[in-house]
């Protein structure tokens, strides 16, 4: 957990008194989770047991399985086996309805009364579901300084959502801990945090977080109460927050960008194709099919990519209504971003410098493999303008603002990373948490820096198809430094021994040393650049034909 700028939380002490020893709490708070389909939604403390409710939320037809092995395990060391379950079979696979959620019991030795804190621990394994510090005596905070923030909300809809991340805006959940999981209680929620600076943040539904596929809510942690209203699923409007000035700030930009664009309107009328038959060809929805039943098949696959591109060159994707409406929409976004330019121009604050910061954030992030389609409304001729913006208008404005520091690696970035630019060294520590320099390991080399990631299969495809090169090639003067992408040093040795790399392999923990915002991989698993004994990029994401092409010529 990030706990060294927010506190862990206001803890509302909501237990109901039942007796003596006994004790109800209602979505207790917790510190960790490596799971978010399952969540414990009540504990019962009791002389004759501690009963968990737990609730698995994901697909229909997906299968979880809750071991007997489980345990919770007190500050004090000791274990609390489990005694039974009801609702589910211990050590079977359970298959979700059709509503993709599923609630049961899971009955465990009462836990003593000294224990304040527990963990829900199911096994060692990397998969195995593990919650920690479940607080069972929990305890009031209160503001105590001008800079500290109390976020108050409370959630219209979602009735089977019991808890809410605090993620940093654009946090990869696969790579990077939350801030803080926030228990949701009879619609309402509360968490205490220290202030740091104003920044952007998100709130995330953990159910949804589990699908990946979530609407986050934006808002800006700020002094004082911030309270946020989040709207149903359904809802054409964005969640209201009201704070003190700088999401104010925020929220008038955002009631005029509504008013003068109306995209509420648009919205509808995309609501209006959601039926597939509607908003695709029979076609595309054909290859859609193709396309699911091969996923596994690589080389199906990509033939069916490539038809299915194809397709969308000769505008045969979609149907002519929706055709219409996403000119009408992508026209709107180009207005738009002219007039936000404006704006971010004629009203500096620091919610105008966020927005200054995402829109050179989509650049990075899309530098290396492309822009997708809702972003081709930027264009890289528009640089120089949100660039001279930043050093004659922001830079100057916030000197020690994060988001300085932050758009000055971007623009360096942006000006480095391509083909003729010069790599950008950095330190990393290896799998043994050993520092090495980038630059001390391919110097007078030619060499392949090979960002990959245990999750992403196309990087680890790459990387593999790597090997032959590299055994031909490494005592003639190239050499590959891979660097994964983790949460976890034990992932990527894992992934790097499956697959038998040979090189050395590095490791980016919570993206600590910022290496995928600094190569403009920022939203991807990976990419792979070919420097020469200068250090100047030769090409970006080559084939292993490509590589072997270029070293026949340059390593004779």
């Amino acid at each position: 957990m990030k706990g060294k700028s927010l506190l862990f939380g206001l803890c509302l002490c909501l237990w109901t008194s039942l007796g003596w020893g006994q004790r109800v709490i209602e979505v207790p708070w917790y510190e960790t989770t490596n799971t978010y389909m399952f969540d414990i939604i009540k504990m019962e403390l009791t002389d004759e047991a501690t009963i968990i409710t737990g609730q698995v939320k994901y697909f229909p037809n997906e299968w979880f399985r809750v071991v007997g092995r489980t345990v919770l395990r007190g500050e004090s060391g000791k274990e609390y086996k489990l005694l039974k379950a009801e609702g589910i079979k211990l050590n079977e696979q359970v298959f979700l309805p059709e509503s993709g959620q599923m609630t049961f019991q899971l009955y465990f030795e009462p836990v003593d009364a000294g224990e304040k804190k527990v963990d829900y621990v199911e096994g060692n394994h990397e998969t195995d579901w593990r919650i920690g510090g479940i607080v069972l005596d929990e305890k009031p905070q209160k503001l105590e300084k001008e800079s500290d923030c109390l976020i108050r909300g409370k959630v219209l809809g979602h009735p089977s959502s019991y808890r809410l991340v605090l993620m940093g805006y654009y946090d990869d959940n696969r790579i990077q801990e939350p801030y803080a999981i926030i228990p949701v209680r009879n619609g309402k929620f509360e968490y205490l945090c220290k202030l740091g600076e104003s920044k952007m943040y998100w709130l995330v539904f953990t159910d949804e977080l589990a699908k990946s596929s979530y609407r986050p809510v934006s808002f800006f942690i700020e002094p004082g109460e911030v309270e946020i209203t989040i709207q149903p699923e359904d809802a054409y409007t964005d969640s209201e927050t009201r704070g003190k000035e700088v999401n104010e700030q925020y929220q008038r930009y955002q009631q005029l960008r509504e008013e003068q664009f109306h995209f509420s309107t648009i919205y509808r009328q995309y609501d209006s194709l959601s039926e597939p038959a509607l908003y695709y060809t029979p076609r595309a929805l054909e290859l859609h099919e193709l396309m699911s039943q091969n996923y596994e098949n690589k080389q199906k696959s990509d033939s069916l990519d490539a038809i299915y591109q194809q397709l969308k060159k000769e505008n045969k994707e979609c149907t002519p209504q929706a055709i219409a409406l996403n000119e009408k929409y992508k026209n709107l976004r180009k207005e738009e971003q002219k007039w936000k330019e404006g704006y971010m121009e004629k009203y500096p604050s620091v919610a105008t410098y966020f927005l200054l910061m995402d829109d050179l954030r989509h650049w990075v992030d899309y530098r290396v493999h492309g822009f997708p389609e809702e972003l081709e409304i930027l264009s890289f001729k528009d640089l120089p303008r949100l660039e001279n913006m930043y050093y004659t208008i922001y830079k100057p404005m916030f000197p020690k603002h994060s988001y300085t520091e932050l758009i000055a690696t971007m623009l360096q970035s942006l000006k480095q990373i391509e083909v003729g630019g010069h790599y950008i060294d950095f330190t990393a520590p290896d799998f043994e948490g050993n520092p090495v320099t980038l630059s001390e390991q391919i110097k007078g080399k030619v060499a392949l820096i090979d960002l990959w990631a245990s999750w992403c299969g196309p990087c680890r495809r790459s990387s593999k198809s790597m090997i032959p090169v590299y055994e031909k090639y490494k005592s003639k003067g190239f050499t590959i430094v891979g660097v994964a992408r983790e949460k976890t040093v034990q992932t990527a040795k894992a992934a790097a021994l499956q697959d038998g790399y040979p090189w050395l392999n590095l490791v980016e923990l919570n993206d600590a040393g910022n290496i995928w915002f600094k190569y403009c991989v920022g939203n991807s698993g990976g990419g792979t650049f070919l420097v020469d004994q200068e250090g100047k990029i030769l090409t970006i994401s080559p084939t292993a034909e490509d590589v072997e092409r270029i070293l026949e010529k340059m390593l004779k």
